[in-house]
C-alpha cells in the first residue's frame, strides 16, 4: 500500500511541472486571444467613430423616404416605406447608438428648409427618397456615380459616369430582382458645404439600400476608408426570396471637393 501511495506521489511530483506549464500556456493563450479580440474591437470602434464623428457630434438627421406608389397612396397617405429601407434605418441607428451618438429620425417630406442644410444621413434611392433625389441633382457633375431610370422595371440603375456604363440589377422571369447595387456616398452637404456633411445610403432597390447600410459597419471597409473624408462606394449584393446575401464592395472612389 505504501509503495502504491509513494508511486502516485512520485508521479504527481514528476507531472506537476508539466501541469503547471500547461496551465501557464493556457492562461497566456487566453490572454492573447482576449487581447487580440479587444484590440480588433477597439480599432473597429475607432474607425467607425472617426467616420461618424463629424455628424454624430451634431446629432444628424436620419432621413427616411416614403414613396407614394401611385394607387396605393389611398391606403397609406403618409407614403409607403419598404422593409429594406426600414432595416437600413435599424442598422444605421444601431451603429450610431453603439458609438454613443444620437440621430433624429425624420421623413423626407417633413424636412424644413433649415433642416435641409444640416448634417443628413439619407436612406433610400431617388425613387423612394425625395431628399436623396434633390441632393444627387445638386451633386450632378461632381460625383462619378449616379442613378439613372430603368423604365423596364420602374426602378433605377447605377450609372458609372467615368466608364460611361450602366450597372443594372438582374431579374428573374417574374420580374423580381436577384441582385442589386447600392451606393454609399459621403460629401459636404451641397446646401451648406462649409458647415454640414451628407451621407447617402441608397440602392437601386431597397435590398441595395439595406446591404449598403450593413456594409457601412464593416471593419474592412472602414479600414479602407480611414484616409478618405469624402468618397463613393459601390456595392453589389445577391437577392434571394427578398433577402440579400454576399454583399461585396465593387469599387471605392475618393470624392474631391
Amino acid at each position: 500500500m505504501e509503495l502504491a501511495v509513494g508511486g502516485i506521489g512520485g508521479w504527481l511530483l514528476q507531472a506537476f511541472p508539466d501541469i503547471t506549464s500547461n496551465l501557464i500556456a493556457a492562461a497566456i493563450g487566453g490572454v492573447l486571444v482576449w487581447s487580440t479580440t479587444t484590440v480588433r474591437r477597439r480599432l473597429k470602434l475607432v474607425r467607425a467613430r472617426k467616420f461618424w464623428r463629424a455628424l454624430g457630434g451634431r446629432h444628424p438627421l436620419i432621413v427616411l423616404g416614403a414613396h407614394d406608389f401611385g394607387p396605393r397612396r389611398r391606403w397609406a397617405r403618409a407614403g409607403v416605406v419598404g422593409m429594406g429601407d426600414i432595416e437600413a434605418l435599424v442598422e444605421i441607428e444601431a451603429q450610431l447608438r453603439k458609438l454613443g451618438f444620437v440621430g433624429k429620425i425624420t421623413e423626407s417630406k417633413q424636412l424644413t428648409p433649415r433642416e435641409l442644410s444640416s448634417d443628413l444621413v439619407l436612406l433610400g434611392g431617388p425613387v423612394a427618397n425625395d431628399v436623396t433625389r434633390t441632393m444627387l441633382a445638386k451633386l450632378d457633375g461632381v460625383l462619378s456615380y449616379a442613378f439613372a431610370e430603368d423604365p423596364d422595371h420602374e426602378a433605377h440603375v447605377v450609372y458609372d459616369v467615368q466608364a460611361g456604363r450602366a450597372l443594372a440589377p438582374q431579374y428573374e422571369q417574374s420580374g423580381c430582382p436577384v441582385s442589386d447595387y447600392g451606393l454609399i456616398i459621403r460629401t459636404p452637404n451641397p446646401l451648406a458645404p462649409d458647415t454640414s456633411e451628407l451621407v447617402i445610403v441608397a440602392g437601386c432597390w431597397e435590398h441595395g439600400t439595406w446591404a449598403a447600410a450593413e456594409k457601412l459597419g464593416d471593419r474592412k471597409l472602414l479600414r479602407r476608408l480611414r484616409r478618405m473624408k469624402h468618397f463613393e462606394v459601390l456595392v453589389e449584393t445577391t437577392v434571394v426570396n427578398g433577402a440579400h446575401y454576399n454583399t461585396k464592395v465593387v469599387e471605392i472612389r475618393r470624392a474631391s471637393f
